[in-house]
Formats: structure tokens, C-alpha cells, sequence
């Protein structure tokens, strides 16, 4: 997966760089906002706690993505694998569903 910097803005209101990236992909899916905050962190030498993804979206029928990403002064975003790995403990450690049961027939007199 590479990715190169399309438009770079510095926002000194909010003390936050907006990033436009291009993000080739070919023979992978679309990259997951996790996956991109790590490769980001590690491109870019930035703690992942700088950098916020805001969306991706990939382009129909090509391995190319676009994506808006913040890279903010303080740390005010989240580490996004620690979320995924969170939900996937939790939905192996929960009992599985048993099927609802269906109520008895009304019995005619």
C-alpha cells in the first residue's frame, strides 16, 4: 500500500494540519482507518494519537483511495487497532445467540 500527499493545508486556528492523500491499494482492499493511522504514524514519525483519520473512499472499480486525515499539534485522536481489537475480544468472549423460540400454537376448542 503507498500513499501520496495530494493537498496539505495548515489550519493554525485549531493547530491541525489537513491532509488530502491518494492511496493506491492494488491487490488489497480498501485499507481500514486503522490500518492507515498505523502506516501514517510510521511514514510520517507521528505519535498514532496525532493522527485522525476522517473518512476514506475508494473509487469504484480501481484500487485507489482518497482520504482526509488531520494531523493535530495535541494528542486528540485515538488509536484505532486498540478499538478493533477491543470489539473482536468482545464478540468472541459473548455466549452465542440461541434461536428464538416460537410460541405454541392457540389450541381451537
Amino acid at each position: 500500500m503507498k500513499f501520496e500527499i495530494a493537498n496539505e493545508k495548515n489550519n493554525i486556528y485549531l493547530r491541525r494540519k489537513e491532509l488530502d492523500v491518494r492511496i493506491d491499494h492494488i491487490g488489497e482492499p480498501t485499507p481500514t482507518k486503522a490500518a492507515l493511522q498505523q502506516l501514517l504514524a510510521k511514514q510520517l514519525n507521528k505519535a498514532v494519537e496525532h493522527i485522525d483519520i476522517v473518512n476514506i473512499f475508494s473509487d469504484k472499480g480501481r484500487a485507489l483511495a482518497k482520504s482526509c486525515i488531520y494531523l493535530w499539534e495535541d494528542a486528540k485522536a485515538q488509536d484505532l487497532s486498540k478499538i478493533v481489537k477491543k470489539k473482536v475480544e468482545a464478540t468472541a468472549s459473548a455466549p452465542p445467540a440461541k434461536p428464538a423460540e416460537k410460541p405454541a400454537a392457540a389450541e381451537k376448542k
